[in-house]
């Protein structure tokens, strides 16, 4: 209830829901049962124990806007099992079924200040970029991809100089703080971009308290305070606004569709407006309704380059990727001997384009160093990992979706946040998996952890834990799933926010023309196959499910 963009997706959902109880006067009327959670961990706990009361009383439906995309990951299956449809709005909840998905076309917003701040600055120039992220949910994850995505798309010269998380009020005055520190002259960062408004309204305030007018402020939601800071030139040079109410308005047309017995589609994302002191007149606020042309998919550039040519399919074109060998994604049995669900795609993508691809593996710090050098065409990594980078390209669409699970013996009782704190006094047993890239170790400053690696890692943390030797094992998620096959019934597995929500993409250089053949050939082969269920059934055999729900489209 303190970030005023959440609070009007409330009021447009019950202002949807009265009008149709007007309309059907009264009968079969829609009843709301309102649970605030509030900010911060607490509002997570909260959220937790809401969750469990509402499941109890068996409603007829539940929607939520979760506060974090695992947490409430074990309730939603119980909903699942109880029959009973849940629809999430503002960010998803992982490993259960949602009967609708409502959000902001966040990523698209992140394009949208992409191509404004590159027609600030002259062609060429390189543009230096404080970043104030949020990993831990979706809509803040896809504003910095978009936005870096476009950066790169248009070629513009940019160099990430410090990197911060802020999402609400108290977070956003302790990171500009820092940033303040790191950063006390004037002209040494060029634009602050922040994922919301929440975190953002403080920064520009500390930033104008400190006289640092030459930075340019990029956001996020559409804060009535920060469109008056557009208005009166103070820092912030655009706000992508979420149409806050018309997201509970949707979301309250899917509830009543649902209760109804009416089909819903299952992922809607509400279009945002650019908010810039030229269109300030245009924008009608956060309980306004979107203009038709806002839905309208937009033609994004590509970088120019040269076109893939035409080629001899009689002769056949080698591509070399270089990965991280990590099983469900891509294992190595033996040297040149794989397997794994994206080497199984890769292959039959391969044939359709008559090409021959060669994997390799590679160390996970030294992908990108492969790359420059162009003994390798791509690269599989999480999204994290290249995000920053000013001269490559991530092509064609997601491969899977990449976060923290926590591995417990069955008997164990699991905390309701599992996060640093909750398991501050547990002994943990950790891998990155060549994953994580050190995340883990950020989250457990001042916690005793144990770090594992080699090629038998994943057996020896299951053989640790089942011997108690360890309380928690901590590493990428679908990793342990794949593995937790074998368990027999001794573990539990948690998702969980610790290390936030990256994509697995497909990475390749800007320099090199070729860049986009086989990202195009993903793309086609991901449309088909998940309209004929083809994806699900590569999937099946690695004990995973489709992670559509999630995607940009």
């Amino acid at each position: 209830m303190k970030i005023e963009g959440q609070v009007a997706m409330r009021k447009g959902l019950e202002e949807q829901v009265q009008l149709f109880n007007k309309e059907n006067k009264g009968k079969n009327s829609i009843v709301l049962v309102p649970f605030v959670a509030g900010e911060g961990r607490k509002g997570i706990e909260n959220q937790a124990g809401q969750m469990q009361q509402a499941l109890k009383e068996k409603p007829d439906l539940i929607v939520i806007q979760p506060t974090d995309n695992s947490t409430l990951a074990s309730s939603l299956q119980e909903a699942n099992a109880l029959k009973i449809p849940v629809i999430a709005y503002d960010q998803y909840i992982v490993n259960g079924e949602l009967t609708a998905f409502i959000t902001s076309a966040n990523y698209r917003a992140g394009q949208d200040n992409g191509e404004y701040i590159t027609s600030q600055f002259k062609t060429g120039q390189q543009i230096r970029i404080a970043v104030f992220e949020y990993p831990a949910v979706s809509s803040t994850t896809e504003r910095v991809d978009g936005f870096f995505d476009s950066l790169r798309a248009q070629n513009a010269k940019f160099k990430v100089v410090g990197v911060y998380q802020a999402v609400d009020p108290e977070s956003g005055k302790t990171a500009v703080k820092k940033f303040l520190k790191d950063f006390p002259d004037k002209n040494s960062v060029d634009v602050v971009f922040t994922v919301n408004d929440g975190g953002g309204l403080e920064i520009v305030k500390e930033l104008q308290a400190k006289k640092r007018t030459e930075i340019k402020h990029v956001t996020f939601d559409g804060d009535p305070e920060s469109v008056e800071n557009i208005r009166a030139g103070r820092s912030t040079v655009i706000d992508s606004a979420q149409f806050c109410g018309e997201l509970g308005r949707e979301t309250a047309r899917s509830l009543v569709k649902v209760l109804t017995g009416k089909p819903v589609d299952r992922k809607i994302r509400v279009p945002t407006f650019p908010i810039t002191k030229k269109s300030l007149g245009e924008y009608p606020g956060w309980m306004g309704v979107p203009k038709p042309e806002l839905a309208k998919k937009v033609e994004r550039p590509r970088p120019s380059l040269i076109p893939h040519e035409e080629f001899d399919r009689n002769q056949k074109r080698i591509i070399r990727i270089g990965t991280t060998p990590l099983c469900p994604y891509i294992c190595e049995k033996s040297p040149g001997v794989w397997t794994g669900y994206l080497f199984e795609i890769l292959g039959e993508v391969s044939r359709d384009l008559g090409v021959e691809l060669r994997l390799e593996n590679v160390a996970s710090n030294r992908l990108k160093q492969g790359l420059e050098s162009r003994k390798l065409d791509y690269i599989i990594a999480p999204e994290y990992v290249v995000r920053y980078m000013d001269d490559i390209l991530v092509v064609g669409p997601q491969l899977g979706v990449n976060y923290t699970g926590a591995l417990l013996q069955k008997d164990k009782k699991a905390p309701h946040i599992i996060d640093a704190k909750s398991l501050e006094t547990q002994r943990i047993l950790y891998s990155d998996f060549g994953l994580q890239d050190g995340r883990i170790e950020a989250e457990f400053t001042g916690t005793k952890i144990n770090k594992l690696s080699g090629s038998d890692v994943v057996e020896r943390m299951f053989r640790i834990v089942a011997q108690k030797r360890m309380d928690v094992a901590l590493g990428d998620y679908n990793v342990l799933r794949y593995y937790q096959v074998r368990d027999k019934g001794q573990f539990t597995l948690y998702p969980t926010s610790i290390t936030g929500f990256s994509f697995l993409v497909l990475v390749g250089l800007k320099k090199n023309p070729q860049v986009q053949l086989l990202g195009d050939g993903l793309t086609d082969w991901f449309i088909q196959a998940r309209k004929s269920s083809h994806l699900q059934e590569v999937l099946g055999r690695y004990n995973l499910t489709d992670w559509n729900i999630l995607t940009r489209d």
